[in-house]
Order: C-alpha cells, then sequence, then structure tokens
C-alpha cells in the first residue's frame, strides 16, 4: 500500500516547513517543521531517522535531550520466542521525509533483522498550529514470516530540564505530580484502564518565575476507544532528563505484523499548569471518547437523583446483627442520607468461593428493608472479574465444568490466575481465574447477581469491585472471538455487560465499581476513590469528569497520626467534589473526629448540586505564608503525605452563573490567608459581590458584599470548614 492511500493531507496555511540538505554524506537530510511555536527537528539518513530537535520558538530553546530515547521502538519475537528490539534510528534498507501542507510523512522500509525485509513503518504528523501541537499516527506492514511484531512504543520523547524541572504529571488515581524525579532515577510504569493508569495524559512542567511564568508539554494519547496501552515515565536524575511514551500490544500478535495506532498521539507546547493541561483532555475527550455520559441541566439523569445528591458513606461488614444499628447511628449523627457499602454479606469467605455469592446471612433482606427505611441506602460488593478456581470451599465444583472456558489464557493456554492473600481450608493460597469480559457466559452471570441483589434482595445499589481498578489482560484464546491481546476489545466486552444490566435494572437504582479507570465513566455511577491516597495527588480526574460521574470514599487507617490523616482525607474530598468517607462508623462517631467530619458532611450536602450539575473550577491559591501538614495515611504500611493545612477547591454551575469557593482547614491551628476575586474580564468592576457564607446544615448562612478586586481576609478556625458562594461568575488568585 502506498503511504497517499492510507495518509490524508490537511490543509493548514500556518504551518512552517524548512527542508535542508546538508553536504552529501550518506544521504543524510535535516527537515524542520513548526506547528505555531512548537517545532520539530528531524536528521535523515538511509538507515534511520532521528528527531534531534523540539524547539519552543518563543524562546528559542531546544527541550529536548540529547541521547534521549528514539521516535518509535518496535518490540519482535522471532522463531525461537527470543526478544528482538528494532527503533527508528538505524538498521532500515531505506528512509524517506517528506512534508507538505501541514503534515511531515516520515518512512522506514526493510530492516536487517531476518524477516523484515519487506517490513514499512510509516508516521505521520500533523500540524495543529492554532494549539501549538502536533498529532502522532504510525502504521506498520509486512509479511509475517519468522519475526512477529509484539508491541509498538510510540511516540517517544526525553525532555531536558527546561520543561521538566518543575514537576510530572502522571495518570496516578486522581492525577499526581511528581516533584522527586531528580532526586533519584524514578519511573511509573502502569498499564492504562485501571485506577493507577486512569487516564491517557502526562505533563512536564518548567518551574514558575516571574519573567516567564510557566511553560507545560502535554503528552497525550487521544484514542477515543481507550486501548490497551502502556504509560511510562521515566527520569535520570544526574541527566536531569525525563523519558515519556506509550507501549502499545498489538491486536492479534500472533497472526499479523500489521498495526495501525488507535487515535492519536499529541504533544502540545502550553503556558500553564495542571489545570490547563486538564482542560485541554477535557475538551478532547468530551465530543470524542465513547464513554463521555449524556448529560442534561440536572447533570446523570441515568443516575439516581438520590445517588447524585448522597454526600457520605459508611463501609463495614458482616451479619445484619453486627451492622445495622451501627450504621444507623451513623446515619442518624449525620443528619443526612448516607450510603453503606455492605461487605461479606455473604455466607463464603472475602476473596474466596466466588462468585457464589448466595444465600445471604440470615436477615439480609430484612436488613437491607429497615436499613433503607432509615435513609442508608445499601450497596452490598460482588466481584465482577473473577471466579475461584476450587469454588466450594476446596474442590472444584464448577470451574473447571462451567468457567474455566471463559477465563482469560495466557499464550500457552493455561488459565490466568491471581491470588489475594486469602486461603481455603486446607490453609493454601485462594487462586482465583480473570474471566473474559467479552464471554457470554461471564455477562450472564454477573448480570444474574446483580439483578438478584436488586430485585429480590431490595438492595439500591450494587459494587462491581475491580472493573475500573485491574486492567485488561492480553487473553490469547482465540475461542473468544476477540482481536488476541491488545485492542479496545476488553472495554466493548465490559460495555456489553454493563448495557445490558442497566438497561434491566429496576429505576431508582445503580452501579458502581473501584478505582477510576476512565472508560467505564458513562457505563456506572459511581467510582469507589479508595486509592487516590498519594503525595502530591491533584485533582486531575474531578476537573475532568466533574459531574459525570460521582466519586467517593477513601481508605482510612490507623497509627499514630491517625485523625490528622482522618482530616487530611476529608478535607481532600470536600474540595475534590467527592462523596465523603467510606469509613468504619465508629471511626467516624469517635470524639477527637466526629465534628470535623460532621461539618464536612453537611457543608457538602449544602453544596451537592454543584458536584452533579456543575463542574471544578481552577482551585484558588491564597496569599500569605501557607502551613504545612503531615501524616501516616497508612496505605500498604507506612505511607507519609504532605498537604497544605488550608485545603481550597472551586465548582461553579455554569448555566446558573454560581460559583462557591470550598476551604477546609485540617489543621490544629486557626489560619488567616487572602485572596482577591473580582468578575471576569472588562464587567463592571463597581457593583459589589454578593456573597454567602456556608458552614454546615445547624448554622445559620451570613451573606455581606464584598468590592470587587479587593484583598479579602480569610480567617478559618482549626478544624472546621466553610464555602463562599457568589451568584454571578468571578475570577480569583491566581488568575
Amino acid at each position: 500500500m502506498k503511504s497517499q492511500h492510507f495518509f490524508h493531507s490537511l490543509l493548514l496555511p500556518a504551518f512552517i516547513m524548512l527542508l535542508l540538505l546538508t553536504p552529501y554524506t550518506g544521504q543524510s537530510e535535516e527537515l524542520r517543521a513548526a506547528s505555531g511555536i512548537l517545532e520539530l527537528e528531524f536528521m535523515k539518513k538511509a538507515e534511520g531517522i532521528r528527531l534531534q530537535a523540539l524547539r519552543d520558538l518563543d524562546y528559542d530553546r531546544n527541550l529536548l535531550a540529547e541521547n534521549g530515547k528514539a521516535l518509535f521502538e518496535l518490540i519482535l519475537y522471532d522463531s525461537d520466542d527470543e526478544e528482538l528490539r528494532i527503533c527508528s534510528e538505524k538498521g532500515w534498507n531505506h528512509t524517506a521525509c517528506t512534508a507538505q501542507d501541514g503534515e511531515v510523512l516520515l518512512q522506514w522500509k526493510g530492516h536487517a533483522t531476518a524477516g523484515l525485509e519487506d517490513f514499512l513503518v510509516e508516521v505521520l504528523a500533523s500540524a495543529r498550529p492554532a494549539d501549538n501541537a502536533w498529532q502522532w499516527h504510525i502504521r506498520t506492514e509486512g509479511t509475517l514470516k519468522e519475526t512477529r511484531l509484539e508491541d509498538v512504543s510510540f511516540p517517544q520523547i526525553t525532555l531536558n530540564s527546561s520543561l521538566s524541572d518543575g514537576g510530572i504529571l502522571y495518570p496516578d488515581g486522581p492525577g499526581a505530580l511528581i516533584q522527586y524525579h531528580w532526586l533519584n532515577d524514578t519511573q511509573k510504569w502502569q498499564r492504562y484502564g485501571g485506577g493507577w493508569g486512569s487516564m491517557q495524559f502526562m505533563a512536564a512542567f518548567s518551574k514558575w518565575s516571574a519573567e516567564e511564568h510557566q511553560s507545560g508539554f502535554y503528552f497525550a494519547m487521544h484514542d477515543p476507544k481507550g486501548s490497551e496501552k502502556e504509560i511510562v515515565f521515566q527520569s535520570k536524575a544526574e541527566e536531569k532528563t525525563a523519558t515519556f511514551f506509550f507501549e502499545h500490544a498489538i491486536p492479534d500478535t500472533t497472526k499479523t505484523n500489521n498495526y495501525e495506532l488507535p487515535g492519536k498521539a499529541v504533544w502540545r507546547l502550553f503556558r500553564g499548569d495542571w489545570f490547563d493541561a486538564a482542560l485541554y483532555y477535557k475538551n478532547w475527550a468530551k465530543d470524542t471518547v465513547l464513554w463521555w455520559p449524556k448529560l442534561s441541566d440536572e447533570g446523570r439523569e441515568d443516575t439516581p437523583l438520590w445517588m447524585r445528591e448522597l454526600c457520605v458513606w459508611a463501609q463495614t461488614g458482616g451479619s445484619p446483627e453486627e451492622v445495622v444499628e451501627r450504621v444507623k447511628a451513623f446515619a442518624e449523627f449525620l443528619d443526612v442520607p448516607v450510603g453503606f457499602h455492605w461487605y461479606n454479606w455473604h455466607e463464603i469467605p472475602f476473596d474466596n468461593d466466588y462468585p457464589h455469592y448466595f444465600p445471604a446471612k440470615e436477615g439480609f433482606e430484612e436488613a437491607v428493608r429497615e436499613l433503607q427505611e432509615a435513609q442508608v441506602h445499601v450497596m452490598p460488593y460482588i466481584n465482577a472479574r473473577l471466579w475461584d478456581t476450587r469454588d466450594c470451599e476446596d474442590q472444584d465444583c464448577s470451574f473447571t465444568t462451567v468457567a474455566l472456558p471463559a477465563v482469560t489464557k495466557n499464550e500457552d493456554g493455561s488459565p490466568v490466575t491471581e491470588k489475594y492473600r486469602s486461603k481455603e481450608k486446607d490453609g493454601s493460597e485462594v487462586a482465583l481465574g480473570v474471566m473474559c469480559p467479552s464471554t457470554e457466559l461471564w455477562q450472564d452471570k454477573v448480570n444474574e447477581i446483580v439483578s438478584r441483589l436488586h430485585q429480590q434482595c431490595g438492595t439500591k445499589g450494587v459494587y462491581l469491585d475491580q472493573v475500573a481498578a485491574a486492567t485488561p489482560v492480553l487473553c490469547m484464546d482465540e475461542s473468544h472471538g476477540h482481536p488476541l491481546a491488545g485492542g479496545s476489545w476488553w472495554n466493548e466486552g465490559y460495555w456489553a455487560m454493563l448495557d445490558r444490566i442497566r438497561a434491566e435494572m429496576p429505576a431508582g437504582h445503580m452501579i458502581t465499581t473501584e478505582c477510576n479507570g476512565e472508560t467505564f465513566v458513562n457505563r456506572f455511577d459511581a467510582y469507589l476513590s479508595w486509592h487516590w491516597q498519594t503525595d502530591g495527588q491533584l485533582p486531575v480526574f474531578p476537573a475532568i469528569y466533574g459531574g459525570t460521574i460521582q466519586c467517593f470514599g477513601r481508605a482510612f487507617g490507623g497509627g499514630e497520626t491517625r485523625d490528622l490523616a482522618l482530616r487530611m482525607k476529608t478535607g481532600q474530598q470536600l474540595v475534590f467534589g467527592e462523596q465523603i468517607g467510606w469509613i468504619n462508623p465508629d471511626l467516624a462517631l469517635a470524639e477527637e473526629n466526629r465534628a470535623f467530619f460532621k461539618q464536612a458532611v453537611q457543608l457538602r450536602w449544602l453544596l451537592r448540586r454543584y458536584f452533579y450539575a456543575g463542574e471544578m473550577l481552577r482551585p484558588p491559591v491564597l496569599e500569605g505564608t501557607m502551613p504545612r501538614v503531615r501524616a501516616d495515611w497508612q496505605w500498604h504500611g507506612e505511607h507519609w503525605v504532605n498537604t497544605d493545612a488550608l485545603l481550597t477547591g472551586a465548582w461553579s454551575i455554569p448555566k446558573e452563573k454560581k460559583t462557591a469557593l470550598i476551604f477546609a482547614n485540617v489543621s490544629d491551628e486557626t489560619i488567616t490567608l487572602k485572596l482577591v476575586i473580582r468578575r471576569p474580564g472588562d464587567n463592571t468592576q463597581d457593583t459589589p459581590l454578593m456573597r454567602t457564607i456556608l458552614q454546615d446544615k445547624n448554622t445559620a448562612t451570613r451573606s455581606d458584599q464584598v468590592t470587587p478586586g479587593q484583598t479579602l481576609e480569610l480567617t478559618l478556625e482549626a478544624q472546621t470548614a466553610c464555602a463562599w458562594e457568589f451568584q454571578e461568575d468571578i475570577v480569583y488568585s491566581p488568575h
């Protein structure tokens, strides 16, 4: 296939291209092409093509590190199943590099590696000058002989310190800013689709300065189906470099050497911070991805109103006698409707004998009715991914005879299994088979369990564990009918399952899952954000998906700093827009925690519509000396986290021109800081702004007037929270 049959030109008059032919020494050529202020410079030689410069034209500086990653790397296996790696820079028989009409086309043909004599790689870079961005695409083509293609690592880039000394944004949980990357060599490598690789983008930032402010480099995959990929950041401390790449497992790896990148990779140079990167991703996602939900003025109308309004969760487990009165006391104290995530409601042990959840413990259905009459919305736990290989205590009753054909398989045909420290009767570890979501058997089984809980047991919700937490398995079972290994089929299998569940579940009911892998946003009503425990985390996910799905829950541990950690997590949940808690009722009601926890929950109740009918704004940055707090968050052992002592957030309902600024002092000291608020743009600054101050259900709201542009003082007592509400659009520090 000739390249012009695959690539289509885009007429972009702002695209700038220079083709410089150096003196003839091995037919090397230099090509420069700019998209707005972001310029690429390639060096083409007969054996390869190298990206040798990436320039910020505003400041005339090269952003690329010396001796960094090649533009692509291909991972192949020969007839002896030995791994081979080839890159864009050497070993090729022929290369070509052309540019016209806003596009750069790069070609590599024939490689010295055996079996790749007719192999072709084409890369297209398309300019987006209005965004100072380049969009990238890659395809491969070749006859499958003794060497097969398994993974494509593309695009790859290594930045120098000029655009990475201010931190690295990685999509860990809600998003985390890594600022320790030059203390030691660092690597973050996660498969996309789970809670620790939740979105398809990263970013690097320069340090803020008064002269240049802050610049950012946006590195993303704009893949509307969310295909399997690895999201990788690596740093070298001594060289002060930052490397980014995506590694893609190709579909049908044992059958073809042909591959096309799903969607586009994007590089963008911008002036701004993490919030600007998040908005750019959001603006692409909301118009393109297959998981963006339909929204009205009231948010997700396919989510019951009670679930959209819910503000707090209890989490515990056991028999009705062990949980009912404790959870009712929790709800009575907080004086708002609550959710209850009920673990171990079934007779089988936890993480054992799945998926045989019935019979339930005696009195379960009656307890559900009693709790829901007390404004406690019950959501029992099930796992939507695993089947125990010995599913009748320590005997294999139905795994081999029923489940095995639908279990994901390794390349040798063996079932993929996982262990989670649970034990069989004989003391051996429980091995659980990972079910393939594309199979009818597994779709039917999960739907059957959910339907029984909703319709027979009467629970308002069901929690389907692991769906947005665990990443896709590269299943190699041809009988399942999906492409082998890579692609978007894992998502599509779960989408089919969840669409059926949603279509059949009674009105007023809902489903949730673990963590926040983004590809299921429109199929679930809420995500359990219990793993948002990272030092340096930022509300990137809420900035993108706020109002499209509810997030709830943090893991609350013990230790000497337990109470401070609880306030830090609760305050962060409040400003991030999460439903608060997912907490043992006894911990929330403890004397040292109850006042702050209750106020945060009730303040969220007063603001609840912002979090389902609104969207997140840039969090305010307060003027003055901000104290810091540090506590052990007890995540898989000791885990120290630092945050500001006074946490801030901002949310709006744009169609109603309403804005709320939220503040939570999680420390033991009164804090006084300042900020400036004004009307946006050239709107009149003479008329005062009306401000309403909110605290909780039992404290009367206070209203006053503030002068636009005037420095306002915020004094917040220890362990308290408040919100300032404005009935119009505003701008504020750091705008």
